[in-house]
């Protein structure tokens, strides 16, 4: 669960953090044997080991994480729930049961939080994990009970945007699909089905680049969260993982820079940024990253043009629309400048930056009475008023 924006980071664990699981059923092109196109998108637990030694040599057997693996105690507590339910004839039917199960709190009891990886055994142990967590319990199960079920990059839906420090943290967004008789039924265990715009089968190789991307990520969010020390090597080590797992995973190459970019080594996270948007043009978060760091050096121009770029991608991103009106306020572009601030602050109503900047537009332009409006309007956001 991308400085940032992690895709699917927009809360923590309380009480009213608890969503209502999705299913939805939606017809996907994917093959129907572990395979797509030609391609193994589902292995065993031993067979995920083989394939990862033969691909990853390399990597550390302590570093290694199955993240579908659950443990024989789950595959008995899950087989028994569904045959207590004789009743459950269908496929759809014992994958609604069971994509309930986890949640239900006279089952496993799991609650959702959205900063919480970690793999099948500490999920329960701890009753809690975010989306690749719970989803690869349930990919798990359902796949000891005999269902056909595979992990799912839902990425591109409409996601929360979060900043922090001025750098974009990209960590994407994991569900899953179960093959039923009504095709593929989705699973989401944030409740968002309804936003996804497109979404793609996966493989459980890039499902685990994803959980160390996922890991790198928390390290930095939680420890900022809590005012401690940032455990920037550890999280820069993990995103190496997740490129270590999947070298043309585009998420951990941006998230390589902001490890990078922390820990002073600007000319590393521009090349991490580089190689990102070299994989994906449409890398709005690397744009947005690298037009940062030039930002900061003085290459105002060439920011411009890669905020410009990454508008071009995500529109909706309010600290894009900020951030290329800081440049155009520092040009002297104030007309262009106004209009950015905005649409950052129309697109996020309490975004104090946008607007004390908006005022200080009005006041050159000697707009004076629009600018004290605007300054009436921060005083409201810091009262909690608006």
């Amino acid at each position: 669960m991308s400085f940032l924006h992690p895709e699917v980071v927009s809360g923590w664990r309380t009480s009213n953090i608890i969503t209502t699981t999705t299913l939805l059923t939606l017809l996907m092109a994917a093959g129907c044997a572990g395979t797509q196109w030609g391609k193994r998108i589902a292995y065993s637990p031993a067979s995920f080991v083989e394939a990862m030694q033969a691909q990853a040599p390399e990597m550390l057997a302590e570093d290694l994480v199955i993240p579908f693996a659950v443990t024989p105690e789950m595959v008995v507590r899950a087989k028994l729930l569904l045959e207590r339910m004789p009743l459950l004839h269908t496929d759809i039917d014992r994958a609604n049961r069971l994509m309930d199960a986890l949640t239900d709190e006279d089952e496993f009891g799991l609650v959702y939080d959205s900063v919480a990886t970690s793999p099948p055994a500490i999920t329960v142990e701890r009753g809690y994990g975010n989306c690749l967590a719970l989803t690869s319990i349930f990919i798990g199960l359902a796949r000891e009970v005999g269902l056909v079920a595979y992990y799912v990059d839902a990425s591109n839906r409409i996601n929360d945007l979060r900043r922090e420090e001025e750098i974009i943290v990209d960590s994407g967004h994991i569900a899953g699909v179960v093959l039923t008789e009504k095709g593929y039924t989705f699973v989401d265990y944030d409740g968002h089905a309804q936003d996804y715009r497109t979404f793609e089968i996966i493989d459980d190789i890039t499902a685990l680049a994803h959980y160390y991307n996922n890991l790198g990520f928390e390290l930095i969010f939680n420890a900022e969260r809590a005012g401690e020390p940032v455990p920037r090597e550890e999280a820069l080590r993990n995103f190496e993982l997740a490129i270590t797992v999947r070298p043309d995973f585009t998420r951990a190459h941006n998230n390589l820079g902001v490890a990078h970019t922390q820990l002073g080594d600007p000319d590393s996270a521009a090349a991490a940024y580089r190689t990102a948007i070299e994989m994906d043009p449409k890398t709005d978060a690397a744009y947005h990253n690298l037009a940062n760091l030039q930002m900061r050096a003085g290459d105002l121009s060439g920011a411009l043009a890669l905020y410009t770029k990454a508008l071009e991608v995500r529109r909706d991103n309010p600290y894009l629309h900020y951030h290329r009106g800081l440049v155009q306020y520092r040009l002297g572009d104030l007309g262009a400048a106004e209009e950015s601030f905005k649409r950052a602050v129309r697109l996020q109503r309490d975004y104090i930056e946008a607007h004390n900047l908006l005022a200080q537009v009005y006041y050159q332009q000697g707009r004076l009475e629009e600018a004290e409006k605007v300054k009436a309007t921060v005083k409201l956001i810091l009262a909690g008023k608006r």
